[in-house]
């Protein structure tokens, strides 16, 4: 490394070029995910309650009013509360707001407050905080906003908290409700679009799921005779499912997942090639003096450990200079891109470490592969 300091200078560089990259697609796949399923995973809800017709798609789900009642009833759930989903534009904010309604202000949205307080009744709102999802829009505590005639005060907000990659707002199913018939111009039925079950303690969750699937259709409904919209919801089956699960079947979670984890694969490759092919180059043309060393009585793990520590000093140093280098960027332009995680990057740089070790092994076969006595047939070694 003294001899060819060069080389080995341009090999760690490249390495944290690449593990740069790698921390910048890990925090923006982080913050495109969880500004779609921060929402659900960030919620106080042990499991969400959707129509069987709606395939787990909130946007899809309509429940009758009297679901979370239903609900409440099975055996081992503590508390149910109905929520409803909306979408509206804020003309002074030139954007987009989705507006989750909950029936019970104190149940069924985000499970931590970052600042502020909780909406506590009709006229308040609980907003998702600002993140990469929603930098172009924002609220903070104190700020007014009027929806489809429904005059706000954002009264708190709460860190990954949105759904739609884009800014949340947590009212009143009143609120919500004036909004949707203002919005229609008529008056819009009261209908839930998910049901946030709390479980009881020590209650197993599978049970409760099982128990809530198979309430299905009231055995006193009457679908075949003319009844109004939100009579005849009531008779729709359910579907429960954990937060995990609800968060993992939104659409789009699948497809940004998918690209970014290639990106990752990619860049794993990359690392891998790079570092045992500079490897391997160095061995074959230093092929004479190992010969040389092993003819004076060098061991053949005198000889392999040079390399390997060559090549976990060259790969730790260029994966803790990207994830440094990585980090401060992304703090710089946190409200773009967001923040690095810790535990992310620690993670990415152990793996990147033993994919470096393992690419080494092809440099290390040729180390063993050295017969001492090819330094008598040799005239001497450079």
């Amino acid at each position: 490394m003294r001899r060819q300091a060069g080389r080995f200078v341009l090999l760690t560089g490249a390495i944290a070029l690449l593990v740069l990259l790698l921390g910048f697609f890990q925090t923006v796949s982080s913050a495109l995910t969880s500004g779609i399923t921060g929402g659900l995973l960030n919620n106080q809800a042990d499991l969400l309650v959707y129509s069987d017709k709606a395939r787990l798609n909130p946007a899809a789900s309509v429940l009758a009013p009297d679901a979370a009642s239903r609900v409440s009833d099975v055996d081992g759930v503590e508390r149910a509360a109905g929520v409803g989903r909306g979408q509206f534009a804020d003309q002074s904010a030139d954007g987009d707001v989705t507006v989750i309604g909950l029936d019970d202000l104190a149940f069924g949205g985000p499970a931590k407050v970052a600042t502020g307080r909780r909406a506590t009744k009709p006229g308040e709102a609980l907003a998702s905080s600002p993140d990469l999802s929603s930098s172009d829009v924002s609220y903070a505590v104190g700020d007014t906003l009027t929806l489809e005639g429904v005059d706000l005060v954002v009264v708190g907000t709460s860190d990954g908290a949105a759904f739609d990659v884009g800014p949340t707002m947590y009212v009143s199913f009143e609120d919500l409700q004036t909004m949707k018939s203002n919005d229609a111009g008529v008056q819009v039925p009261a209908l839930f679009s998910w049901v946030a079950v709390e479980l009881a303690d020590g209650v197993d969750s599978d049970t409760v799921v099982a128990q809530i699937d198979d309430l299905g259709v009231p055995a006193s409904s009457d679908t075949t005779t003319a009844a109004p919209a939100s009579a005849s919801l009531a008779s729709t089956g359910f579907e429960a499912v954990d937060r995990s699960a609800a968060a993992d079947a939104l659409p789009g979670v699948d497809q940004i997942t998918q690209s970014f984890n290639i990106l990752y694969l990619l860049l794993f490759i990359v690392v891998t090639i790079v570092t045992g092919v500079f490897f391997l180059i160095l061995t074959v043309q230093k092929r004479d003096s190992l010969v040389l060393m092993r003819a004076l009585g060098a061991s053949r793990a005198d000889v392999i450990k040079p390399i390997l520590i060559e090549v976990v000093l060259v790969v730790l140093v260029g994966s803790v200079l990207g994830t440094a280098v990585a980090a401060g960027l992304l703090e710089i332009a946190k409200d773009s891109f967001g923040t690095l995680d810790p535990i992310t990057a620690a993670l990415s740089v152990v793996l990147i470490l033993l994919l470096g070790i393992v690419s080494s092994f092809a440099s290390v076969r040729r180390v063993l592969q050295v017969d001492p006595v090819e330094a008598a047939r040799r005239r001497g070694a450079s």
